[in-house]
């Protein structure tokens, strides 16, 4: 693969992000329907520059976003954080630049905790929180029930040095 940039997203990359939303989510990784229907829905609720992308020869292959946990102050020290990366670009170090760029913004806007949900039956998504230093929380036993079976849903958290 050539050269990843890690950049903040631009109007132009919304199709490429809406094209990777579109294919990456599934039964066996989010609890419920996707969110943006339409490139437009997909703009509104990802504002051109509200998310960290990768780049590598113009093509998107991943995404990173963060929010604040509203509505209480006293949470303005953690964001909430969601990723993806298409699954033509997985296992090659994107979503490894996208998070170390992601608790580089962190840092630099002072947050002390990041934090995620991921479901039990994405294997591969907690394999690579754990190696990105996330640490199991919680577990809420049977939160969902999807394609025929019952979904733990997992609380993971990593603390800022």
């Amino acid at each position: 693969m050539t050269k990843i940039e890690i950049r903040y997203s631009t109007k132009a990359d919304l199709p490429g992000l809406f094209a990777i939303d579109q294919r990456i989510w599934t039964t066996e990784n989010s609890p419920g329907p996707i969110l943006a229907r339409t490139l437009s829905d997909y703009a509104s609720n990802y504002p051109v520059g509200s998310q960290l992308v990768a780049v590598a020869d113009q093509q998107v292959l991943g995404m990173i976003s963060w929010n604040p946990l509203p509505p209480f102050t006293s949470a303005r020290y953690t964001w909430d954080i969601g990723i993806g990366v298409s699954p033509d670009a997985q296992h090659q170090g994107v979503g490894h630049r996208l998070m170390t760029e992601l608790k580089s913004e962190a840092k630099r806007h002072g947050i002390h905790r990041i934090e995620l949900r991921v479901l039990s039956t994405n294997t591969v998504a907690r394999q690579f929180y754990a190696q990105q230093g996330f640490q199991v929380e919680g577990v809420n036993r049977d939160a969902f029930f999807l394609a025929g079976k019952f979904v733990d849903d997992y609380g993971l958290a990593y603390l800022m040095a």
